[in-house]
This record gives C-alpha cells, structure tokens and sequence, in this order.
C-alpha cells in the first residue's frame, strides 16, 4: 500500500472479465475484514473499442429464462463470441455483474435461477472479440419468476392435495419438497410422479394459516412463495331426542355432509364424565336409549373414530333424560 492509501494493480494481471467476489482489508495487527468487491476486466492495449449498442435487449421466457440481445445502431446483431455484461445480485442482495455470451443467433440466455430477486437498473456493456467494452449503454435486468404453490381441499375428506408449479405453469419432478405453514411448526410434503402431494386432513391446522411456502427442487435453491394452508374441516355429529321415547338418534356427518360408514365409534358426554359409546349402523346412525342418558344435558366434547383412522373430536351437547 502506497502513502498515499492506494496500491495499483498491473493491467496483464486482471482477469479477461469482471469477477465479482470478496476482499480482505488487513490493516497491520488487526483481523482482516471483508467487503464485497468486483475486480474489473484487463484492456487490451491497441485493440478498438467494441461498436456502441443503441440497445441491450432483454426478453424473459414463460420459464423465466432471460433472452439477451445486444443490438447495433444499424441494426445488425454482435458476432458470436461477444461478451455482454448486465447488473445482478447475488443471494444476499449483493450486486454483481452477469455475464453472457452471444452465440450464433445473435443473444444468450441467463437462466431464470441466475436472476435477481426484483428488477435490478444499471447499465451493461457489450465486448467483441479481441476488442474493448463499448461505452455502457441503460438496461434494466428483470427479477427472477418465482414458481406458484396450488392448495386444493377436498370437500369431502378435507385432504389438501399441493401441486408447486414453475413460472411456466409446468410441474415440478418427483422428490421435490414442500413446506407449507402449519399450527405447530411447517407441513412437510414430498411431490410424487404426478407433480401432486398431499396433506391429510387430520394434519391440517385447526384455523387458516397464511404465511410463506418453501419449494425445494432436489439439486436446486428453495424458493419461497407466499401461500395460505387451509383449516382442518371438522365433520359434525347430529343429537336427535324423540319426544315420546326420549331416546337419542346420533348421526356423525363427514365434513361434506356425508355419512360415515358402519363400525363406526362414537362418544358423547355422559354421567359423572363417563362418555356413552355408540356403535353406528348401516344407516349412518346409531341409538342411546333414554334410560342410559344423564338427568341433565351435558356439553362437553364429542369423539367420532371411523375403523382405522384417528378420533376426531367435535363439539356436542348430550341432552338429558
């Protein structure tokens, strides 16, 4: 380092291009420390200078990818092997600057992967072979599309079948994971062959929950979505009392209103919070005679198990004798 605090690196020890990066500053006795840099490209001493664009054109694919096409004042596109450098940023919101070489149709692409979270501004320049970068010329590097996440429930069961789609609208493979909000912490779904997961109803959250949903292709970045994983639906049980008898028809109702099949167990509350067990029949139905009722109504928390699948507990009001 000079006196006067700078230091001068020779022209033929630069890189061919820009390469943004790290630098460590270490003053003499201190830990080094390090600030976000990008080293620029040597000058060919003697070369022309690159022809100036009147224009870098970027178009953006349905997949996001970015189409890059330098273009000169009389129309006429850039050899193939012409360098062209637009603003971006890295992860962390750092900028840098995206490289693209021109092939034989006249543009290159940047992978949708490779852009910016929002538009990034700036300026570009574009280098011809064995030439020195044009002037920079405005552009405007777009941000990167962000797949979608479809939640879909089932009226009938409450199951949530999530579907993660690309900026394409095309699915993602098998193996790709997906987290959405839950009550306790994320729901973990896995995509199958169909570019389909599912959420079954007894693992949804018992209110709505928005927040942000997490896409993770195997060997790629996750990305992030907002989205809004949907309430458990809860079935509902029906307590009707005779006039004449005082017994009690119990009728378990699936969420869609449908009834749930024969074997299936249900309880209500009932004396000294000993729960009455009904055994449903054929007809969706099952029966408490009066006699076994309390001599008082009891609210309190009802349970339905259809055979094979975990209780669901739901709200009732035993009637009394």
């Amino acid at each position: 380092m000079e006196k006067d605090g700078k230091v001068k690196v020779p022209n033929s020890e630069l890189p061919e291009g820009k390469v943004p990066g790290t630098s460590k500053i270490t003053v003499p006795g201190k830990p080094a420390v390090e600030v976000p840099v990008e080293t620029p490209g040597k000058i060919i001493p003697g070369a022309p200078t690159t022809e100036q664009p009147v224009a870098i054109e970027i178009n953006q694919k349905p997949n996001g990818d970015a189409v890059v096409t330098p273009k000169k004042e009389d129309g006429k596109l850039y050899p193939p092997g012409t360098k062209v450098e637009i603003p971006g940023e890295d992860k962390g919101g750092n900028a840098i600057t995206i490289t693209v070489m021109i092939g034989d149709n006249g543009s290159g692409e940047v992978p949708n992967d490779n852009l910016p979270k929002k538009a990034v501004p700036g300026t570009g320049t574009v280098t011809e072979p064995k030439k020195n970068p044009s002037q920079p010329v405005p552009v405007t590097t777009p941000a990167h599309k962000k797949p979608k996440l479809e939640l879909e429930q089932d009226p009938k069961t409450g199951d949530v079948t999530v579907t993660p789609k690309k900026p394409d609208g095309s699915t993602f493979p098998p193996k790709t994971k997906v987290e959405i909000p839950g009550e306790n912490g994320p729901i973990t779904v896995e995509i199958g062959q169909d570019g389909k997961g599912k959420v079954p109803n007894d693992k949804l959250p018992k209110k709505a929950v928005p927040g942000t949903g997490k896409i993770t292709e195997p060997g790629k970045p996750t990305e992030e979505v907002p989205v809004e994983t949907p309430a458990h639906k809860t079935p509902t049980l029906d307590v009707e009392q005779d006039p004449k008898t005082g017994d009690v028809t119990v009728t378990p109702k699936k969420p869609d209103g449908s009834p749930f099949p024969r074997g299936t167990k249900v309880e209500i509350p009932g004396k000294d919070d000993h729960p009455i067990t009904v055994t449903i029949g054929e007809d969706g139905k099952g029966k408490v005679p009066n006699s076994e009722l309390p001599e008082g109504k009891v609210p309190g928390t009802g349970k339905i198990t259809e055979p094979g699948k975990p209780a669901v507990e739901v709200p009732v009001e035993t009637p009394a004798q």
